[in-house]
């Protein structure tokens, strides 16, 4: 665990400060980790960058949302 401080982690990911708040946020709604502090340390400890996050966001909500789009259809 390198970064002492989140700013440290948003340098060592070379992305900006909404991005990582967004990807944390992810990790906190998609369930993986608890609380954003644990996200921190999860993005940390898995060397996840930005975008990873994200695709995996957008990969759990995907389907969710095909599912919504045939019951209207219907």
């Amino acid at each position: 665990m390198g970064a002492k401080h989140p700013q440290d982690l948003i340098n060592k990911l070379r992305c900006n400060k909404s991005e990582f708040i967004m990807a944390c946020t992810y990790l906190v709604r998609m369930g993986i980790v608890n609380r954003p502090g644990d996200a921190i340390r999860y993005m940390e400890s898995k060397e996840l960058t930005v975008e990873q996050v994200f695709e995996k966001y957008f990969e759990a909500i995907k389907p969710k949302t095909a599912v919504q789009e045939e019951d209207i259809n219907d």
